[in-house]
């Protein structure tokens, strides 16, 4: 399969499409001609999921953390760069850039891990790195809330509705992937009406990022639209309804945290003038 671009370039290269190869070999002539760098590299972890053993093979170059490579990739990107990652990554690599922020994904359900001795997974992160013309639209939090996708077409598998979030951040017009996996990140581009390039060395899954892209949705879990309808930015206000549902989160929290140390407190004074009652009741009339 042969993903047509939209006929522009970026540093010599079809922009609006996915090449099947190793990113290494390309990214001396991307550096400062993209804005945005999200991507899902390897963990380093040799990942097979359980329950699909049989549908997906093992993720190539899962066998260590491409930190020489994310090096260079931090220095790609305009504005910003964006890399998924194990919290336990920023421990075993001692070489990796310290990150500006850490941005925690809290997903629904259960994951991977130590099951006997280890706190059940239900998040991932990723690092954010600035770039030299870094600007938010507005502050975002470091914490993003999105369901699985049930890794329908890919081992790991990222929602389309998370990418398009991190991507609303910023006033850009290309996004690079080169660890582009199922194609999450162009995919959610391209429903933004914005430009991107993907690279992906594995031939199976660079023809399922072609697929994804350009036809409808795959998989019973999808959360794409259908192809047939127009992409389009996120609306003015979109984000404000976003934003005001943030801000009412936050205070229905605190007035529910408000309410229960209330709570706490008046039944300690209860149980302390309860207690305080009985001692009075049981103590002799006359010493």
């Amino acid at each position: 399969m042969t993903m047509i671009g939209c006929g522009n370039k970026i540093g010599g290269l079809p922009c609006c499409t996915v090449i099947r190869g190793d990113c290494n070999d390309y990214l001396a002539s991307l550096k400062q001609r993209v804005d945005l760098v999200v991507t899902d590299p390897p963990y380093g972890i040799n990942f097979v999921a359980g329950k699909r053993k049989g549908k997906f093979g093992l993720i190539h170059g899962d066998d260590h953390l491409p930190v020489e490579t994310i090096k260079l990739l931090i220095e790609t990107p305009r504005i910003a760069s964006y890399f998924f990652c194990r919290w336990d990554n920023l421990w075993e690599h001692d070489t990796l850039p310290k990150p500006k922020s850490v941005i925690t994904w809290v997903k629904p359900g259960k994951s991977m891990g130590d099951l006997f001795h280890e706190h059940a997974r239900a998040s991932e992160v990723m690092l954010f790195y600035r770039g030299p013309h870094h600007a938010f639209k507005s502050r975002p939090s470091d914490i993003l809330d999105s369901r699985r996708t049930g890794n329908e077409i890919h081992l790991t598998q990222k929602p389309v509705w998370l990418i398009k979030q991190m991507l609303s951040w910023y006033d850009f017009d290309t996004v690079l992937d080169p660890y582009a996996g199922s194609g999450t990140t162009c995919r959610a581009a391209k429903e933004l009406g914005k430009h991107f390039l993907g690279f992906e060395i594995d031939e199976t899954y660079w023809r399922t990022a072609c697929e994804f892209i350009t036809a409808g949705n795959i998989g019973r879990n999808s959360d794409l639209p259908d192809d047939s309808k127009p992409a389009r930015t996120i609306t003015e206000k979109e984000m404000l309804l976003l934003k005001q549902n943030e801000v009412d989160r936050t205070r229905i929290a605190d007035e529910q945290r408000l309410k229960d140390e209330a709570d706490r407190t008046r039944i300690a004074d209860e149980q302390r003038l309860k207690d305080e009652a009985e001692r009075h009741a049981e103590a002799p009339l006359f010493g």
